[in-house]
Parts: structure tokens; C-alpha cells; sequence
């Protein structure tokens, strides 16, 4: 029996790719093959290029400038920083409410310090009072949040004494720090070397143009908060908004231009027919000359033949402010989590308030957790104290009365001992044994809670 399409025709779609026949086919791989997604072609790179981050240009550590590869370079975002009257007074805002907070070192189990662990937050509370022995713990970290808001490159060099201990945390300027990377595209981490512990160069400093000094990971603390992927550049809250700041820099000189020059007339003035341009031009000088000078008066007139200015009177103003300066302050408040209220038309207080709180949840809180997070690693890798922690006080509610009224509410009904409520007041301990054990409050007095 003949198999069926047998005999009938059949064409090529394509000369070189493929054939469509009537003929049906059971071999083997034929459907997967037909406009399938082929085989892969096999990988180039040997086995060990395994796990590289990214697609980093090659060569890259071999480049004399900081920020390389990048179209927005640190002095820009400096210049925008600073050129921006809104935005520094934003980025002075957010610095101002984070180095008003109160902070404290305490134990991560919340239990009752030792005498030993006393000693010990005592130290180390003096020794982050001045971080890098000149500056106020506010004063720091003020410095710190200017390069975290403007420039994402937040620096610490770790100043050491002959014996290898940390005496200080010395900001330096994150602009001139490249760091270096991998062959994975990561920073080079500390590795043994038979029974030697090796710290290759993790950042250079380029000063002068040139690379001046190396660091490794036990030298520089290198702290980008908004780090990618494919970067070892972090990117700021100024960049993101790199745009917007144009624009709103174009719009502050036009305004600038409009009362120091003076070249937007308010009205034109009519001269005789007969006048030649020539003679315009020098009215016009001798016009202006008069009023040089006078800042009363610098809304300029304009002379014009007799016949323009008899139908136009007036000229019309300019816009000073409208909406899209509104827009654009929101979008640099919304940038720093800051409430843009005190620069936008005004809305009902509830509104105002609310927004205000949203601002402090959303803005200032991940800013001080950045912090505390760059604090405790420091604990715990320079001090040995990874089982204390530091903390930002909660300063919410700084009424005594209610305070006292909160913590008495707690120890009564055993959410805190005594002397978790005394720790909360700043004040020491109680050495009772029973102060340290939960207790609730009964018509016969406190009685423990079963441990």
C-alpha cells in the first residue's frame, strides 16, 4: 500500500532553511526541529568565569579616574548640589533631623548589663562620641549623610595605632575613591595565604589625577547606600534627579536674569515716523544710560515707530511662579522623603500632619537604620562586640508624664522588668534580683511571671 501524500508536490519555503511538504514524517526530533530554538552555542569562557556580578568593561582597574564609565561625574552632582538653592536646603533638612536624634549603645538581649558590659558601652560610647577624634558624633554623621544624599560614596578611613587597634573613623572625600574589583566583578575580600591572612588592594585613591594610595577592606570602610548590580558606584538621591535639577537651575536664572537685567519691557513707546533705525538705536542708549544704575527703575521701555505703539499698550509679565514650580519642588522633596508642604499651596492641617509623619516613616528612618547598620558593623568587627548593638532613642513622645505613665504600664503587666523601664530613663540599675524579672501587677502586689 502506498503511504499517504505520496507523489504529490512539495516546495522550499526558503533555499537554505527549509522545505514544506504533504508528506507526513515520524522521524525522530523532526517537531522540535522545525523553527525550534536550536542548541545553544557552546559558552567561550573557561568554568571558573562562573558567578562573575557583571559584565564589567575589560581593563576596568586600570583606569586613573575615579567614577570611570559613568555619564554623570562626581563634580556634577557637587555643582548641582550646591548650584540648586532647594535642593541643598532639602539635603541640609534631611541631615539636620538625623543628627538631632539621640543614640545609645545597649546590649542586643536587652537584659540588664554586667559590670564587665557597663565598662565596655561606657568605652565605646566615648569613643563614638568624637568617631574620628575631632568632630561630635552629629558633626560626623553630617558629613556623612553630604556624601550619602550628593555623591552615594560615603568613606571612613580607619586610623590605627602601632598595635592595630581603631582610634579613629576618619571621613574622607568619596569622589577620590575608585574602588577596585575582582575578576567577578566584586571588591577583593582578605584571603589566607598558607597561614598568612592577605589583604589585597580594595580602593585606590586618585589625587591629583594620578593613583595615590592603596586600601584594603581593614583600611577603608566604603558605605554606598543605593548600590546596584551592575555598579560599584552607588547612585544618590541627586542623580536620580539629574533632570529635574537642570531644569529647575535654568528656571532660577531665567528669574535671576528678569531682576538683574531687566530686559523684559513693560510697555513701548511710541516715536516719530520719520525716524530712522539708527536714530531708535540711539535714543534707545541714551534712554537706557538714564536709568543705569537705578534699580527703581530698571523695568526698561522699549521706543518703537508711532504707528506699533499706537495699538499696543502694555506688554504682559511674566509668570514668577506657578504650578511647575510647585511640580518641581515636589519632585525633589519626594526624592528626600521631605514634605513638600511648606513649599506648596497650603492644605488642610490633618493633611499637613499626615504628611509630615509619612515623611519621617518613609525618609528619616531608613537613613538612621543605614547608620545603624554602618555602627554595628564596626562593633562587631573592630571591637569584638557583636552581642551590643546601637540604638537611636526613640524620641516621639518626650513628656515625662507620659512616659512614666507608658513604662509604669508596661513593667505592671510584665512587658518590662524595672530595670528595662530604668534603662529607657538613663538611669542604673537596681541590684535586686527581682528588678530583673518579669513581674505583674495583682490586688496583692507584684507577683514574678513563671519564667
Amino acid at each position: 500500500m502506498a503511504e499517504r501524500g505520496a507523489g504529490q508536490r512539495s516546495w522550499p519555503l526558503s533555499p537554505y532553511e527549509v522545505n514544506v511538504s504533504f508528506t507526513r514524517t515520524n522521524a525522530a526530533g523532526e517537531r522540535e526541529n522545525w523553527f525550534g530554538p536550536l542548541t545553544p552555542i557552546t559558552p567561550l569562557a573557561p568554568p571558573e568565569v562562573a558567578g562573575r556580578q557583571w559584565d564589567y568593561p575589560a581593563g576596568y582597574n586600570l583606569s586613573t579616574l575615579s567614577r570611570p564609565f559613568e555619564p554623570i561625574t562626581f563634580s556634577t552632582l557637587r555643582a548641582l548640589a550646591d548650584g540648586y538653592d532647594l535642593l541643598r536646603l532639602v539635603i541640609e533638612t534631611r541631615k539636620e533631623q538625623a543628627a538631632r536624634q539621640t543614640w545609645s549603645i545597649v546590649a542586643r538581649d536587652n537584659g540588664a548589663p554586667s559590670a564587665t558590659d557597663a565598662a565596655r558601652i561606657a568605652a565605646l560610647k566615648s569613643f563614638f562620641a568624637r568617631p574620628d577624634g575631632i568632630h561630635g558624633f552629629a558633626d560626623w554623621l553630617r558629613i556623612l549623610l553630604e556624601e550619602v544624599f550628593v555623591t552615594d560614596a560615603p568613606a571612613l578611613y580607619m586610623s590605627r595605632d602601632r598595635g592595630g587597634h581603631l582610634k579613629a573613623l576618619m571621613p574622607l572625600d568619596g569622589a577620590t575613591i575608585k574602588p577596585v574589583i575582582d575578576p567577578w566583578g566584586r571588591v577583593p575580600q582578605p584571603y589566607l595565604d598558607g597561614d598568612r591572612l592577605v589583604y589585597p588592594a580594595a580602593y585606590q585613591q586618585i589625587l591629583k589625577g594620578y593613583p595615590a594610595i592603596d586600601y584594603s577592606v581593614r583600611d577603608l570602610t566604603y558605605r554606598p547606600r543605593n548600590l546596584r548590580v551592575n555598579r560599584v558606584y552607588g547612585m544618590s538621591p541627586v542623580e536620580q534627579i539629574v533632570t529635574t535639577v537642570n531644569i529647575a537651575l535654568r528656571r532660577q536664572l531665567y528669574l535671576l536674569d528678569y531682576f538683574a537685567e531687566g530686559n523684559i519691557p513693560d510697555s513701548l513707546i511710541g516715536v516719530p515716523e520719520s525716524w530712522t533705525p539708527d536714530q531708535i538705536a540711539s535714543y534707545q542708549k541714551y534712554w537706557d544710560a538714564y536709568f543705569d544704575g537705578d534699580l527703581g527703575r530698571r523695568r526698561r521701555a522699549k521706543f518703537v515707530p508711532g504707528g506699533v505703539a499706537k495699538t499696543f499698550i502694555q506688554t504682559k509679565e511674566p509668570e514668577l511662579k506657578g504650578p511647575f514650580d510647585e511640580w518641581l519642588a515636589r519632585i525633589v522633596c519626594f526624592a528626600f522623603s521631605i514634605s513638600p508642604q511648606a513649599l506648596t499651596q497650603t492644605v488642610n492641617r490633618a493633611t499637613a500632619e499626615t504628611q509630615k509623619e509619612l515623611a519621617e516613616e518613609e525618609g528619616l528612618a531608613p537613613i538612621l537604620a543605614w547608620a545603624k547598620a554602618l555602627v554595628d558593623d564596626i562593633l562587631a568587627a573592630e571591637f569584638d562586640a557583636a552581642d551590643l548593638e546601637f540604638v537611636w532613642s526613640d524620641s516621639h513622645e518626650t513628656d515625662p508624664a507620659t512616659q512614666e505613665t507608658i513604662l509604669s504600664g508596661y513593667t505592671s503587666k510584665g512587658i518590662l522588668t524595672i530595670n528595662e523601664a530604668r534603662a529607657a530613663l538613663g538611669r542604673a540599675p537596681l541590684m535586686e534580683a527581682s528588678a530583673n524579672k518579669p513581674m505583674t501587677l495583682t490586688n496583692a502586689g507584684f507577683v514574678p511571671l513563671p519564667e
